[in-house]
């Protein structure tokens, strides 16, 4: 992933840019700390909630054209708005490249990170987590000249892989495979461009992320049958809360992320992102 995902986030990183956002002094984390109100109180008593993503993921976030205006749809986003309405706040989306997120969050600038992010371990001693609101596995593409090629990991290995920057695909390429030569991208549509015109073999993204772009780009297939057994096979998305007081917001999200999937209305709205993507043009 973004999408899982995307999306590898060094702590380093993290820890350098959190400061230096906050050392600018956010108004909204001086407010917060000044009245001691807890993020679930500060987001209702502004009478708003943002949340960030990284909008090249689809179907969980892209971005279409409606009246000529560029919007930020997908699954991702209705979850966000489901998460707005259950607090009475309005939603406010804000795009930013998938690795900037985790630093924005840290610092203020978005109250929620939802852009198919995998809670793994490396980001878990940064950030808080809800309960999983997506579980999904990895897939690869290819041209479709090559998709007889790839019938194992073996086969990936002796690739030139693309990735989404900071994405667990990075972390599985890197980490599992073992791979250094490989390519990452801030973009899916760049990775898929890239592929199509020779500069990498395959891509390695989120099995329905795979399917769509398979069906929405000419030339291009996802591998059928192929088993990723090295810790690759399995996507599980979560939304980011910045750590702190923030228990009585994490129980809110996460008990509406019960009534979503419980209902089968999650369901509902990936297959409504799936179908939305499906009407774009190629």
């Amino acid at each position: 992933m973004k999408k899982g995902l995307k999306k590898l986030m060094a702590l380093g990183l993290v820890a350098v840019l959190a400061a230096g956002m906050a050392g600018c002094g956010s108004k909204k984390e001086e407010k917060a700390s000044s009245d001691g109100a807890t993020k679930i109180e500060q987001i209702k008593k502004d009478g708003k909630l943002i949340v960030g993503t990284s909008p090249d993921y689809p179907p969980f976030e892209f971005i279409i054209s409606e009246d000529g205006k560029s919007k930020i749809v997908g699954a991702d986003i209705e979850l966000a708005q489901k998460f707005a309405d259950k607090l009475g706040v309005k939603l406010e989306i804000k795009s930013m490249d998938f690795d900037s997120l985790l630093p924005a969050l840290q610092s203020d600038v978005v109250d929620l990170v939802i852009t198919g992010m995998t809670p793994d371990e490396t980001r878990k001693k940064s950030v808080d987590f809800t309960d999983i609101y997506f579980t999904g596995k990895n897939g690869v593409i290819v041209k479709e000249s090559d998709a007889g090629k790839v019938k194992s990991e073996d086969d990936l290995k002796k690739m030139k892989i693309g990735v989404q920057k900071g994405s667990t695909q990075e972390i599985y390429v890197k980490d599992q495979l073992k791979l250094t030569d490989y390519k990452a991208l801030t973009s899916v549509p760049d990775l898929v461009m890239d592929l199509k015109n020779g500069n990498i073999d395959a891509v390695v993204l989120n099995d329905k992320v795979a399917s769509i772009n398979a069906g929405k780009y000419d030339g291009v297939k996802v591998v059928e049958n192929l088993a990723l057994t090295s810790g690759g096979d399995e996507e599980l998305m979560a939304v980011a809360v910045k750590k702190g007081d923030n228990k009585e917001l994490l129980a809110a999200l996460n008990e509406e992320i019960k009534t979503l999937k419980d209902s089968g209305e999650y369901d509902k709205i990936l297959a409504n992102a799936v179908d939305l993507v499906s009407k774009e043009k190629k």
